[in-house]
């Protein structure tokens, strides 16, 4: 069960310090809790993986296309 600790205590041998939230045993969390040490802290749900995107490969860069001038209309016959 995970707890917030509220005064610095000992749990299985390791200080746990105040404001800081531990995975105890159901037993233990009682324990901390009746002697007004921890209260019951919300789990903490898993992250799920991000997903990696991988950048598509670079594509080469577009040409202009060269268009050739419109041909010059003939010149009316006068």
């Amino acid at each position: 069960m995970r707890v917030e600790i509220l005064r610095p205590v000992m749990i299985s041998g390791e200080s746990a310090p105040a404001g800081s939230f531990v995975e105890v045993s159901l037993t233990d969390a009682n324990t901390l809790i009746s002697a007004n040490k921890a209260v019951a802290a919300p789990a903490v749900a898993e992250a799920a993986p991000e997903e990696v995107v991988e950048p598509s490969p670079a594509k080469p860069p577009v040409r202009a296309s060269r268009k050739s001038a419109p041909a010059p209309s003939p010149e009316p016959e006068t």
